[in-house]
């Protein structure tokens, strides 16, 4: 009896130590984003970034819309309105991305590639045009709100497109370039877990042929955590 107290008080403080050991990286994370913003947007621009991201660890609440689509289905042809070389993101293009996003970003991006996400990598005269990920694993560890996958299924996410070429077509080339990919792969079904208030991505999904197969609500206040899934189409 006393042993399983032991073992359960060993488990409840190492579970409190993982917990403060990620809280210290996220700050640490925070820091980092703090002087790259402060770099090239000035202070005040980092002061009300990193202040939103604090009061994220404090309170936070939102709603992820799980967007679906068959790949027994064909899919849309659309072209970009410029021309794009796409091809698989590997460990040199994080050289790309530094300068650009948020130095917790490019960390994030490294990650995935360790633990053997795919990523695609979109050019517009060798000038990087955006990028995106997806996975065929859940991967608790990254991914904060989880959304389990089934054999032959699919998750897109981190959908990114620098600024300068938004409204090109460049989210839709990288959407139905993982399509194709994952369908020649055998794969019958793609999911995209979206925030809510995504809407030119939600846009984009609906457009090659995504319709809304759920939603995932992500509420914070303090340690405590709840997220909520309701589920509209079970793929049956």
């Amino acid at each position: 009896m006393e042993l399983a107290q032991d073992q359960q008080s060993f488990r409840a403080l190492h579970h409190h130590c993982m917990v403060f050991m990620q809280r210290i990286g996220r700050l640490a994370e925070l820091t980092e984003d703090w002087n790259f913003i402060a770099q090239y947007d000035g202070r005040g621009t980092a002061i009300h970034a990193i202040l939103r991201k604090l009061i994220g660890f404090l309170y936070q609440r939102r709603q992820f819309i799980v967007m679906a689509r068959s790949l027994l289905e064909p899919l849309p042809d659309i072209n970009p309105n410029i021309d794009l070389e796409i091809r698989p993101f590997v460990h040199a293009d994080l050289g790309l991305i530094q300068g650009i996003q948020l130095p917790s970003d490019v960390k994030l991006c490294a990650l995935r590639l360790e633990c053997g996400h795919l990523g695609v990598l979109a050019l517009a005269e060798n000038k990087l045009a955006g990028y995106a990920w997806c996975y065929t694993a859940t991967q608790p560890v990254l991914d904060r709100v989880r959304f389990d996958l089934s054999p032959g299924d699919v998750l897109f996410l981190s959908d990114y497109t620098i600024p300068a070429f938004r409204g090109q077509g460049v989210h839709t080339a990288l959407t139905l370039t993982r399509l194709s990919m994952f369908l020649a792969l055998g794969y019958r079904r793609a999911f995209a877990c979206v925030n809510s208030h995504n809407l030119p991505s939600l846009a984009v999904y609906r457009k090659v042929g995504s319709y809304e197969y759920g939603v995932i609500e992500d509420s914070r206040l303090g340690p405590w955590r709840h997220i909520h899934y309701r589920i509209f189409d079970d793929g049956n």
